[in-house]
Parts: C-alpha cells; structure tokens; sequence
C-alpha cells in the first residue's frame, strides 16, 4: 500500500473517506431495496413452478471489461432454493442474477454470486488486456408466466451494471426438457426433512476411480462430521440435509500444473488456480452443474481425492477441498464458509489479487471492514463493551465474562492495513487450530442458514 503524502494527505483521507461513504450508501441502497422487495413477500406458488431453470453462460473479460453469452437453457425437475425469501435479502456477489415478471415488472426472484473472472480481473495478465472466460451456470425457479431476466455486475463503487438481459417465454421450445443425468451413486449423508425445507449440501466426487468409490464415501461422512461438530453447524444440524454423489474419474487425483502433472477427472478440477499453488478449483461450471443436478441441492463442495494442501471457494457458488492432507477438514469447513456464507478471508498473505478491496471502498463481506465508526460498523451490536477501535493486539478486555473481545483488529482481506476483522482469532483468519469460527462469522452462517431452512420450517 502507498504511504499517505505529506503533502496532499488532508485532501486524499477526505477523498477517501467520501469514497468510503459513497460505497457505503451504495451498499445500504441495495439492502433497502432488498428489504423493501423482501416486505412484499413474493409469493413462491402465484410465481413460479416446483421446477428451476438452468443457465449456462460464458463470461468474458479482461480487468476493466466483462461481457455475457448465453448458452443452453435446461428446466429441472424441482427447484428445492428459498421459497419464502425469493429476493436475496443480502448485499452480496460481484454479480447478480434478477427475475422480473414481464406483465407487471415486478422483481420476483434474486441472488449474488461471485465468479472466477471477477477474481481474474484483479490480476496482472488482466490489467495487461489479455481476455479469460469462464464457463457459469445460473439456476432460478422457473416462473409460470413470461419473465425478464437479467445478469448484473457489481462496479468498483458497490453500484450495479446490467451485462445482458433476455425475455423469455416459459414454454419456449428451446428450453431442453431432458432428464438429468443419473449416473452417479447417491449416498444419504443427513437427513432431516423436505428439501424445500432445509439447507441442501451436496459433496461431488473428483479424481476418484471406480475402485476408490467406498473411500469417497467415507470421506464425505468424515467432512460432515466435522462440520456437525462446530459452531453453529453443530446447533443447526436439524435444519439441513447432507447428499454424496460419485461419479468415477478415468485417472485417481487432479492436475498439478506446477509439478507438470496432469489427471483426466471427472471435473478437470487443477490446483495452481490464477497461478497460486495451494488454490484449487474446477473452471468448468458446466460440468460441475450437470453433476450437481441429479439431487436437489442449495450448495456444492468438491471433495478432491489427494493428499495435498489445498482448497478454494467462489462465493455463493461452491467450494472445494482435498481430503487427505492433515489440514483437510478445516479447509473444507473454511472454503465452505465462503462459498456458503460471503465470509471473507481474514489472514494477509501473498495472492495475485492487486485490487480486489478497493482502497476507500467498503467490502460488503460481513466480516471485513474499512469503517471504524462504532455507530456505523456493521458488527455493531456484537462489539465489546469499551473496546477501542481500532483495537490493538494486545488489548484484553473481556466483553462478557471470559468471551472473547470483538473489535477491530487491523488487517484481512489479505491486506495487512486498511481493514479491519472482528476478532484476534478466527477460523477464516489463522485460528485454525483449533477451529472456531468468531461470533461475527457465525451470525453470518446462521443468517444463511435461515435463508435456506426459516427456522418456521423445522
């Protein structure tokens, strides 16, 4: 980060600042809209039909330049998403799918999610000009009636830009009204009700052989039981249902590029993602949802058979893990608290990523910030009784009790000043052992959750 000037430093804190309050308002804007939408109360069955719609897209883009093609249309057999909470309630996601019903123009069903290319637009070879794509799928609850629907992208500044918009009729023929593919093995992990009901976790297997189908399996139990074992999974363990599904990979393991080794599996899943070793992903969000489809699930986390470090996430997407490296329970439950809850990392360490959190610009992460203002930082009500903010590391107030104390301490997002995290510790920071997610981080998930199964619902 550039030191401050001397000589202009006045003039650029209070640019700044007025950056940061700009993006803030942007930020609040959507919530209120999100909430005024929300006070509606979209109704599920007047709407839509107990089916959902597939996307396939292709996004294109360089560092200052995104654009949209769409693909294929697939109509599944159920849509087991939010029924009750059908505009996203959250201010999350680079970008954004919205639903309008053509007749009246109303908004009837949103959501955020992120995608490989808006991390890749941070990057050098992007800033160079030098043009990625990336292949996503977009599900949403199919309407009864004719629908706009629209793909946005969040700017610099938390404001919204349209990227492609498509009118479409429900009966349309060019929708594929195929069955799903049902090849793989289905292996009840956790059930405790209705998918409509519950938060649904699907675990997808990649790199393991056909003879290597018992270990995915296990693997899979010993992921959810690590999961049910902490906070707040542990106190919602009724309000989800947990799903394996295997499909055999031609080759055991996934490609390394950095060790020139490469593996035909079954999702082309390769560590050395946007040139970090440890960071492993699948790029090809196609397979991935075709895969997905032939159970009904809310989220998606790869188990990896490999015995080295490694992990990662796109948020409000799906996570992977490899399962047989030491550390591989508390990646996984790491990765998954991104992809599953917008949780942001809170460690600093050297990425690829040179822009990621704008410098004056507040991150909509709920667990990072830039504000420092007791009555406006958004963990507010969890702050410890006469912390100061910023809190140093060495401070050892106590808030209730022996609780630790939440503050703000300096340094996450990968940024070692400039941004703030709640607490000392926390598993999405270095706390990993042992594992504990803070009490920020654990509202977060709990609001999620709430999204997915409404505690009416148990």
């Amino acid at each position: 980060m550039v030191a401050w000037s001397s000589r202009n430093g006045k003039q650029t804190r209070m640019q700044l600042r007025i950056r940061m309050l700009l993006s803030v308002f942007a930020i609040c804007s959507a919530l209120t809209c999100c909430a005024s939408q929300a006070q509606e109360q979209v109704d599920f069955d007047t709407y839509f039909q107990d089916q959902a719609l597939r996307f396939e897209f292709f996004l294109f883009g360089k560092k200052s330049e995104s654009k949209v093609v769409q693909g294929p249309v697939v109509q599944e057999s159920s849509w087991p998403g939010p029924r009750k909470q059908l505009v996203f309630p959250f201010p999350y996601g680079k970008n954004a799918v919205r639903v309008y019903d053509q007749a009246s123009d109303k908004l009837i069903y949103s959501y955020g999610f992120d995608t490989l290319l808006s991390e890749y637009a941070t990057t050098p070879p992007a800033a160079q000009g030098k043009w990625r794509s990336v292949p996503i799928s977009v599900r949403i609850p199919k309407p009864k009636a004719r629908f706009r629907i629209e793909i946005l992208e969040r700017l610099k500044d938390n404001r919204w830009a349209t990227l492609w918009s498509e009118e479409i009729k429900t009966s349309d023929r060019g929708i594929l009204r195929e069955s799903a593919d049902q090849r793989g093995a289905v292996f009840e992990l956790h059930k405790t009700g209705e998918p409509k009901d519950r938060l649904d976790l699907v675990f997808l297997a990649e790199g393991y052989t056909a003879s290597e189908q018992e270990k995915f399996q296990a693997d899979a139990q010993r992921m959810t039981q690590f999961m049910f074992e902490h906070e707040p999974f542990r106190k919602h363990r009724a309000r989800m249902n947990v799903v394996g599904v295997f499909r055999d990979s031609y080759e055991s393991g996934v490609d390394e590029p950095d060790k020139r080794v490469y593996r035909n599996s079954a999702l082309n899943a390769s560590f050395n993602s946007l040139g970090i070793d440890r960071y492993l992903l699948t790029e090809d969000g196609h397979a991935l949802k075709r895969y997905a489809a032939q159970v009904p699930y809310d989220t998606i986390v790869v188990l990896v058979n490999s015995k080295r470090y490694g992990g990662g996430a796109i948020c409000l997407d799906y996570c992977v893990t490899t399962v047989d490296d030491p550390r591989s329970e508390a990646v996984f439950l790491h990765e998954f608290a991104h992809s599953l809850a917008y949780l942001a990392d809170e460690y600093i360490g050297a990425v690829t990523y040179s822009d990621l959190y704008p410098e004056g610009v507040e991150p909509v992460e709920p667990n990072i910030t830039r504000e420092l203002d007791r009555e406006n930082i958004k963990w507010r009500p969890l702050l410890s009784q006469e912390v100061p903010l910023p809190t140093p590391k060495d401070f050892s107030g106590q808030s209730q009790g022996q609780a630790p104390v939440v503050g703000a301490f300096e340094g996450g997002g990968y940024l070692r000043t400039g941004m703030y995290r709640p607490q000392r510790s926390c598993a999405m920071g270095d706390g990993l052992e042992p594992f504990q997610f803070c009490v920020v981080c654990q509202e977060a998930i709990e609001r999620m959750i709430e999204y997915y199964a409404p505690s009416q619902s148990e």
